[in-house]
């Protein structure tokens, strides 16, 4: 019954902490009630370096991307699966607003570094509507989430680092020495809640704001060699004539509920993309976390530091997360400092 380590969620961030904590040959015990509210399980899991109508360049890209060039074949090899994707992104620039936005920043360097053809082709896409330029990015792909987490879920019950259960605040305890959750008791406790934080008596100050999305599974046509459309919305194709698309956006209604309105807000950014037909075969919405300065959120509590907070991803979690985990663990098992922009002690004043 005695840890190093708990780590409430077991979402991509949870995952990732958990099997860099074993790495480390740590006791680690991962609580999780099924992932029933993880924005993980439908996220899309797109890795994209340039986002936005603005088209801004996404905080840290190169370091992120070339840390998981390396980290997710490591964690395929070890769960016997794959789940990382590399395929190119094709961005269309719907307004002369965002074409003028786009070509300033490219043509002033803002995007050193990245891989950019601009103009991007699009001659070889069978059924394409969409007539606008567009620029392609090839250091792009995705992580199907769900198919890691459940490869992760399955090797830490095999490890016996797994209990299903929730967590309440009312079976939690702590002092200086340990901290206890039901009859368990380790040194410390991660947080990787995502939008469950807001039960987190300990970190629910802090400056969150909720986004929810809507994402659509579809059958279509089989398109080999297609690659990730954006022009609004996205579509990703999977395999096999699969694709995933979305995403919607919505600060108002927070909750899990997929809506007739975001099927149709999707759908019909598709219509105007591509004259395909599709089967809608699944719909599902999440809801993320992301902070005003869209940074996530790392590192011990100021006051109380047996109790650690890894959450704000947002919609990057795919990218982000492998390289966040392994710095916070290096943090707390080696003292190394994290990154100023990312540390929660940029918001000790909410806590």
């Amino acid at each position: 019954m005695r840890h190093d380590y708990l780590i409430v969620g077991q979402g991509i961030a949870g995952s990732l902490l958990a099997l860099n904590l074993h790495a480390r040959g740590k006791r680690v015990l991962v609580i999780d009630d099924g992932h029933v509210h993880s924005a993980s399980k439908v996220a899309a899991g797109l890795i994209n370096p340039i986002t936005g109508r603005r088209h801004v360049l996404t905080w840290r890209f190169l370091e992120f991307w070339k840390f998981l060039l390396k980290d997710y074949p490591r964690w395929e090899s070890l769960l016997e699966g794959t789940f990382f994707y590399q395929k190119p992104l094709l961005r269309f620039l719907k307004t002369a607003e965002e074409k003028n936005s786009f070509e300033q920043k490219y043509n002033s360097g803002d995007f050193e570094g990245i891989e950019i053809e601009y103009p991007g082709r699009t001659d070889s896409i069978s059924g394409l509507l969409a007539e606008e330029v567009a620029y392609q990015l090839h250091q792009t792909g995705s992580v199907d989430q769900n198919e890691f987490i459940l490869k992760v879920r399955k090797w830490l019950k095999q490890m016996g680092s797994l209990i299903e259960d929730t967590w309440i605040a009312s079976d939690f305890s702590r002092d200086p020495v340990e901290v206890r959750w039901k009859e368990h008791r380790a040194s410390r406790i991660i947080f990787t809640q995502g939008f469950q934080n807001d039960s987190n008596p300990y970190f629910k100050d802090l400056p969150f704001r909720h986004a929810k999305g809507e994402l659509l599974e579809l059958e279509g046509p089989i398109r080999d060699g297609l690659p990730i459309l954006n022009r609004g919305k996205w579509l990703l194709p999977l395999s096999s004539g699969r694709y995933r698309a979305g995403a919607t956006y919505e600060l108002k209604a927070v909750d899990l509920s997929v809506t007739p309105e975001g099927k149709e807000e999707t759908l019909n950014a598709l219509g105007e993309l591509v004259g395909w037909e599709f089967r809608l075969v699944g719909q599902a919405a999440g809801v993320r976390l992301a902070l005003h300065d869209f940074k996530p959120v790392v590192g011990s509590h100021p006051w109380y530091p047996e109790l650690i907070i890894f959450n704000g991803l947002g919609s990057k979690g795919s990218l982000q997360a492998p390289l966040l985990a392994k710095e916070l663990v290096d943090h707390l098992e080696d003292g190394s400092e994290l990154h100023p922009e990312s540390d929660v002690n940029r918001f000790r004043k909410y806590l």
